[in-house]
């Protein structure tokens, strides 16, 4: 029981749980600020339907600066450029939306406000989770930034817990509905990539090379959780440099086997 009890304190102590408890904050805070964004959308669509900005938090900053007859140009142009803020200008001259009294307009307004405040909150935590990410894993934080590095020891449970995982267990961490499945029923094919498929590398390469991409990294991965658990030393750069030079590798190849294809889809003279 007393060592159970030192085991547990260990682990609520460590700042790493820290980090992961941050990085899900943010992830929490960002899936209400969508979501509580798309709802003010819906609501002052029906008081100004014509008014279409893709970026939610720049909605509910016009929003609070803007009525249908009063589109301060310069003021919107900071957030979607001048020729767009004309645009909403006129718009909002013929606009086919409600004839809704000052209070309903303002509660909306109040509504955007609340919506900008959770996005200032994610900022604010996202630069400490960034500073922290620094301290305590710098390797980690260097190959794959600060909100990856929280995703990777909330799964994993911890940074001693990452360092122990072979990086076959690293690539498919988060994955694990997709891999019983799998399990279950050979015929499905198992996951490529895990949490690990939030890395630009990965999701934005083309399907065919995710899963080469994915398993270089997670060895990457494994390799910086080490070294950020037990020898302490700052290796970053050089884990890096050696992944992106992978990375350059798998895509080249990926490239001129999509050549060939090519060439030899095309009928000869």
């Amino acid at each position: 029981m007393k060592r159970a009890r030192e085991e547990t304190t260990e682990v609520l102590r460590g700042r790493d749980m820290y980090l992961a408890q941050l990085s899900n904050c943010i992830e929490e805070e960002e899936r209400v600020a969508n979501q509580l964004g798309e709802r003010l959308e819906e609501i002052y669509g029906l008081y100004f339907p014509e008014l279409n900005v893709e970026n939610k938090r720049n909605y509910a900053l016009i929003i609070n600066m803007i009525t249908k007859e009063d589109v301060p140009i310069e003021a919107v142009a900071k957030y979607v450029g001048e020729g767009k803020a004309r645009q909403i200008a006129e718009a909002g001259k013929n606009s086919v939306g409600g004839n809704f009294n000052e209070k309903d307009v303002e509660n909306m307004k109040k509504m955007a406000q609340e919506i900008e405040a959770i996005f200032a909150l994610m900022n604010r935590h996202e630069k400490h989770m960034d500073d922290v990410a620094r301290e305590e894993c710098p390797n980690l934080h260097y190959l794959v930034g600060a909100k990856l590095a929280g995703k990777l020891i909330s799964v994993a449970g911890g940074m001693k817990k990452l360092a122990v995982l072979p990086a076959s267990t690293v690539q498919v961490m988060g994955a694990e509905k997709a891999l019983f499945k799998h399990l279950r029923n050979r015929n499905i094919a198992p996951p490529k990539h895990g949490v690990i498929f939030q890395h630009a590398s990965i999701s934005t390469a083309p399907k065919g090379v995710r899963g080469k991409i994915a398993r270089a990294l997670a060895t990457k991965i494994s390799l910086a959780a080490k070294a950020d658990v037990y020898t302490k030393r700052f290796i970053g750069p050089l884990i890096k440099d050696k992944f992106e030079k992978r990375l350059k590798e798998i895509n080249e190849n990926a490239a001129r086997a999509r050549g060939r294809h090519e060439d030899e889809d095309t009928p000869s003279g």
